[in-house]
C-alpha cells in the first residue's frame, strides 16, 4: 500500500473567542513583558502560551541566571526588586533566581495588569488579509477558536506566527546554515555548602580527571558545562547536554531532541557519582517541561543588526535595547564554546517589525538579525526589554 502523502481537511466556520487590542503569543520573557507592559498601558491583551506556566525558559525551562538583567531598567529590575525582596535572588554570580517562585511572580503581576491568559493553548495559523495580521487560530480544550486583534505579537520564540503568515527568515551561520545545538537544563540537590558558588566549571575538571574527558564527551559532547547554584542551600541548576543538528522548529527534531536531552541528563547523574567528593551525593530534583532552544528562525525585518553593528557597538535613533551580554557561540560541530565581547550594541525597534507583513511584531531571539548578533542579544533580559519595547509600540 501506497503511503498517503497529503489529506484534505474539511473546513468549518470557527468560533471568535474575542477581540483584543494586542495578542501576544508566547509568554516567555519577551511575551511576558510586551502583555504585561501593554496591559498597563491601558492597552486590552490576550497572552496565548502552550505551556502550564508564564515565563518560558525562566520556568519552563528552569535557565538561570538572568543575564543581561542587571544593566536594564523596567521589568527587568522590577522583578530583581520581588526576588530579592522574597529571599529568592543570589546564587550564582548573586544574578540567579528559584525558578517556582519567579512563576508565582510572574502570575501576579499579569493577573494585576488585567491580562487576559490563556495556557495550555496552541498557536496554529495566523489570520492574514492582504498581508496585514488580524489574528490567529489556536488550539486548546474547547477546540479550535480565533482570536481577532488590531496587532498581534510574535514571541514563540521560534517565530511561528510569522514565517506562517509568509515572513521570510534565515536560520544558521552563513554558508552552511548550521545552528546552535539545544540544552535541556536540570536541577539537583544535595549540593555541598563549601563548593564554591562561581566556581562553574571546577567539578567538571575534576570528573574529566576521573574518568578521562573522551569517555565524557562521547556521552555529552560539551567541554565547558556550568553549575548554577540557586538561592536555595544545596540545589543548583547544571547546564551541560548538548543536542547537536536538532533544529527546534521542525517537530520531529525537537521530539528527539528533547529525548536525547534527558538521556544525557541520566548519563550526567551516573557521572556526578564519580565526583561525590567534589560536589556532594547530588540527585536529580526537576526536569524541565521545554528543552533550551538558542537558535531558529530570525525573522528579516525592517532592519537587520549586522555583524559590523556588534563591533562597532552602533547606536540607533530607534534604539529599545542595549545588548551587552557578549557573543555566545555555542559550536554547532564541535564540543566548544566561542565567546567574545563587544563595546555594547542597541537593538532599533525596526528589527522587530517583518519587512513585509502589518499588524505584527516579532520580540525575543527571534528578532532582525545575523547570527554573530543573535548571539548575544538572545539572553532573556534581553528578550524581556524587546517585549517591553513591543508593549509599549502599540
Amino acid at each position: 500500500m501506497s503511503q498517503v502523502r497529503r489529506i484534505e481537511r474539511s473546513s468549518k466556520s470557527v468560533e471568535v473567542r474575542n477581540h483584543c487590542d494586542v495578542l501576544v503569543i508566547g509568554a516567555g520573557p519577551a511575551g511576558f513583558g510586551a502583555a504585561v507592559t501593554a496591559a498597563r498601558r491601558g492597552r486590552k491583551v490576550t497572552l496565548v502560551e502552550y505551556g502550564c506556566k508564564l515565563g518560558g525558559m525562566w520556568t519552563l525551562g528552569l535557565l538561570s541566571p538572568f543575564f543581561d538583567n542587571r544593566h536594564h531598567d523596567g521589568l527587568n529590575a522590577e522583578l530583581r526588586s520581588h526576588l530579592q525582596g522574597s529571599g529568592h535572588w543570589g546564587g550564582l554570580w548573586d544574578m540567579s533566581f528559584d525558578p517556582t517562585e519567579m512563576t508565582l511572580l510572574l502570575d501576579e503581576m499579569a493577573l494585576d495588569a488585567g491580562v487576559d491568559i490563556l495556557l495550555h493553548t496552541l498557536f496554529t495559523e495566523p489570520i492574514v488579509e492582504d498581508g496585514r495580521v488580524k489574528g490567529c487560530f489556536v488550539e486548546n480544550k474547547s477546540g479550535c477558536q480565533a482570536i481577532l486583534a488590531d496587532m498581534v505579537i510574535d514571541c514563540t520564540g521560534d517565530g511561528d506566527v510569522a514565517a506562517r503568515a509568509g515572513a521570510r527568515y534565515e536560520i544558521g551561520r552563513p554558508g552552511d546554515g548550521a545552528f546552535q545545538p539545544m540544552t535541556m537544563m536540570f536541577k539537583i540537590g544535595g549540593v555541598k555548602e563549601d563548593y564554591p558558588r562561581d566556581d562553574i566549571v571546577g567539578w567538571f575538571r575534576e570528573l574529566t580527571k576521573v574518568l578521562g574527558e573522551d569517555q565524557v564527551l562521547s556521552e555529552i559532547p560539551f567541554d565547558h558545562p556550568a553549575i548554577i547554584k540557586l538561592p536555595r542551600p544545596g540545589e543548583a541548576l547544571i547546564q551541560w547536554t548538548h543536542v547537536k543538528r536538532r533544529l527546534g522548529c521542525d517537530g520531529d527534531d525537537l521530539s528527539k531532541g528533547i529525548l536525547e536531552g534527558r538521556r544525557q541528563v541520566r548519563k550526567a547523574m551516573e557521572f556526578f557519582g564519580s565526583i561525590k567528593s567534589v560536589l556532594g551525593d547530588v540527585y536529580l530534583l526537576e526536569l524541565p517541561a521545554v528543552i533550551g532552544v538558542r537558535e531558529t528562525r530570525r525573522i528579516l525585518g525592517k532592519y537587520y543588526i549586522t555583524d559590523e553593528d556588534v563591533r562597532s557597538g552602533r547606536r540607533f535613533d530607534d534604539g529599545i535595547c542595549l545588548v551587552r551580554f557578549g557573543v555566545d557561540i555555542h559550536e554547532p560541530e564541535e564540543s566548544k564554546q566561542t565567546c567574545f565581547g563587544h563595546a555594547g550594541f542597541e537593538i532599533p525597534m525596526r528589527s522587530l517589525i517583518p519587512e513585509d507583513l502589518t499588524g505584527l511584531l516579532v520580540a525575543g531571539r527571534c528578532i532582525s538579525g545575523s547570527y554573530i548578533a543573535h548571539a548575544a542579544y538572545r539572553v532573556t533580559g534581553n528578550c524581556l526589554k524587546m517585549g517591553e519595547a513591543a508593549g509599549n509600540y502599540v
